[in-house]
C-alpha cells in the first residue's frame, strides 16, 4: 500500500522546474535550428511566408509552449504534448528542406537524444510517430523533392546546434543525475538512521559490525562491542508515560553521541537496548568509557521527576574474541545479562574464559 503521495504544492513545484527546463532548453534549439535551416531555405528559393513561418515557430513558438503549459491543469502532461509537437515540426522542416543531408540528420539526432532524455521511449515513440507524420504530408504535398548538396555557409551554421545543443543536453543531463543521487543519498541515510534518537539502526549497525569484525580478522585494529540495556525502562513507561520514556532514550543517545570517538559507531539495538561499536581501544580505555557513560546516565533527570535516576546495565566484548559476527553479538549479550542478574547499573568486559564458565554453567 502507498502510504505517501506528495500534495499539491509538491506537484505543482517539479512540474514547474520541468516546464521552465523544457522552455530553455526548446528556446535554444529552435534559434540554433532556425540558422541552418533558413540557410537552406534561402538556396533552395523558398517564398518569404514560409521563412517568416520559420522565425515564428523558433522565435515565438517557445513561449507559446511555456505560457499554456503553466496555465494548464497539468503542466508535465501538456508540456509532453508540446514536445510531441515540437517534433511535428522538425518533420516539417526536414521535408521543407528537402531532406538536405547536414541539418536534417543534426535535426533528427538532436530531437532523439532530448526527447528520450526528457521522457524515455514513451516520449520518443510519440515524437517519432509526430515527426513521421508531418515529415510525410509536408514531403508529398511538396512532391518529394530530394535535395543532396549543401554550402558552406550552411555548414557552418548546422555546427553550432551539432556541439552547443548537444553540450547544453548534456549538462542538463548531468546535474538531473547529480540531483538524483544526492537524493538517493539522503535517503539512504533516512533509512539507516534512527529519526527520533538521531543516531543509526539496527540495519546500519549491522553493516558497521561485520565490517569491523572482518578489519579485526586482517589484523587491522581491534574493536569493542558495547550493549546497553536501561534498567527497569518498562516503569518508566508506566510510572511516567511513553513520551517520558522516549525522552530518556533520546537524552542516552545524545550522551552516547558527545562520548565516543569520531570513528565510533552508537546505534539503537533495538526497544530500550543501544550499543556503540568502539574502534581501536584496549581493555582499560573501553572500561573508562564504560564508566563515563554509566555515570553520565545516571545524572540524567525526567522533566516530570527532578528526583528520577536512570542505570544502565552494560556489557562489551571484543572482536578478537569471537570466532564470527554472532557470537561477537552473543559474547556482548551474555555478558549484558550476567550483569543484569547480578543486581545490573554495572560494566563487565568478555574474557575468552568466560564461555567455558557459561557452558559448565548451562550444563548443570
Amino acid at each position: 500500500m502507498n502510504y505517501y503521495t506528495p500534495d499539491d504544492v509538491q506537484l505543482k513545484h517539479r512540474s514547474m522546474r520541468f516546464v521552465r527546463r523544457m522552455f530553455m532548453m526548446r528556446q535554444l534549439g529552435t534559434v540554433l535550428c532556425f540558422l541552418p535551416i533558413l540557410s537552406v531555405l534561402m538556396e533552395m528559393g523558398k517564398s518569404t511566408a514560409l521563412c517568416a513561418l520559420l522565425c515564428t515557430n523558433a522565435f515565438i513558438w517557445p513561449y507559446i509552449a511555456y505560457i499554456m503549459a503553466l496555465r494548464s491543469r497539468d503542466s508535465t502532461g501538456f508540456e509532453r504534448k508540446n514536445l510531441t509537437l515540437d517534433a511535428a515540426f522538425g518533420g516539417v522542416w526536414v521535408a521543407a528542406m528537402a531532406l538536405s543531408p547536414l541539418p536534417s540528420i543534426i535535426i533528427m539526432a538532436v530531437l532523439i537524444s532530448d526527447r528520450y532524455s526528457a521522457g524515455g521511449w514513451v516520449q520518443l515513440k510519440s515524437a517519432l510517430q509526430a515527426f513521421l507524420f508531418a515529415f510525410v504530408l509536408v514531403w508529398s504535398a511538396e512532391k518529394a523533392p530530394l535535395v543532396l548538396t549543401f554550402s558552406t555557409r550552411t555548414v557552418w551554421l548546422t555546427l553550432p546546434l551539432a556541439s552547443l545543443y548537444l553540450l547544453a543536453l548534456s549538462v542538463v543531463s548531468y546535474n538531473l543525475t547529480l540531483s538524483l543521487r544526492q537524493k538517493n543519498r539522503e535517503l539512504e541515510r533516512i533509512a539507516l538512521m534512527d529519526p527520533g534518537l538521531k543516531i543509526p539502526n539496527r540495519r546500519l549497525f549491522e553493516r558497521r559490525l561485520e565490517s569491523e569484525f572482518l578489519r579485526t580478522q586482517r589484523g587491522e585494529g581491534k574493536a569493542w562491542l558495547m550493549l546497553l540495556d536501561v534498567d527497569h525502562f518498562k516503569q518508566v513507561n508506566d510510572t511516567y508515560g511513553h513520551e517520558a520514556g522516549d525522552f530518556l532514550l533520546t537524552e542516552i543517545s545524545a550522551l552516547l553521541r558527545d562520548s565516543v570517538g569520531l570513528k565510533d559507531v552508537p546505534a539503537r539495538f533495538g526497544g530500550d537496548e543501544l550499543c556503540v561499536i568502539v574502534r581501536d581501544a584496549d581493555e582499560t580505555s573501553i572500561l573508562l568509557l564504560a564508566e563515563q557513560i554509566r555515570q553520565g546516565i545516571a545524572l540524567l533527570r525526567l522533566p516530570a521527576s527532578s528526583t528520577f535516576q536512570c542505570s544502565v546495565s552494560i556489557g562489551i566484548a571484543a572482536a578478537h574474541d569471537a570466532a564470527s559476527i554472532h557470537e561477537w553479538l552473543r559474547c556482548a549479550d551474555e555478558v549484558l545479562y550476567q550483569v543484569k542478574r547480578a543486581g545490573r547499573n554495572n560494566v563487565k568486559i568478555w574474557h575468552s574464559d568466560s564461555l567455558n564458565i557459561l557452558s559448565a554453567v548451562r550444563s548443570k
